[in-house]
């Protein structure tokens, strides 16, 4: 059974709720601005993909993902758009640094992260030299995610 307080009295909550009100109007804008943004995750260990949607999802943004460079070139070549693709060095099919080359032959323009197990500074300029726009060591961690997620929204 809920409580009522007589007319003309407000609770503590309903004063935190009328000061607060705007402040859940920006979150829900926020949130709204960002279940528009799309990703595809590409990466040959479902669990990553899956650990990767979920952690996106949980910020409203949209997700696919395949595991394999063809895939994601077919994807891709069939007009699927995306804000943001994730994107492993070692794939089946075709490896990582192939795809974000066709990607870019395609004309596809979006953020492309390398979010990789394989970290050194040869791999790093590799992807770099695809047009990779930021290149993280696995795991994919908030630190890096929600910058680039506000940079999306700003978009």
């Amino acid at each position: 059974m809920a409580l009522t307080l007589p007319l003309g009295e407000a609770s503590d909550q309903d004063k935190w709720d009328n000061g607060g009100l705007e402040r859940k109007q920006q979150q829900l804008i926020e949130i709204v601005l960002r279940s528009r943004l799309t990703a595809l995750m590409v990466d040959g260990d479902t669990t990553c993909w899956v650990l990767e949607q979920e952690l996106l999802r949980s910020y409203g943004v949209q997700t696919l993902g395949v595991d394999n460079g063809r895939d994601a070139i077919d994807l891709i070549a069939s007009d699927a758009a995306f804000n943001l693709i994730i994107i492993e060095k070692i794939l089946p099919v075709l490896n990582g640094l192939e795809v974000t080359r066709q990607i870019c032959e395609i004309g596809m323009r979006c953020k492309m992260l390398a979010v990789t197990a394989y970290s050194g500074e040869s791999e790093r300029q590799a992807f770099l030299a695809t047009s990779v726009d930021v290149f993280i060591e696995k795991p994919l961690d908030l630190e890096h995610l929600v910058p680039i997620l506000r940079e999306l929204d700003r978009q």
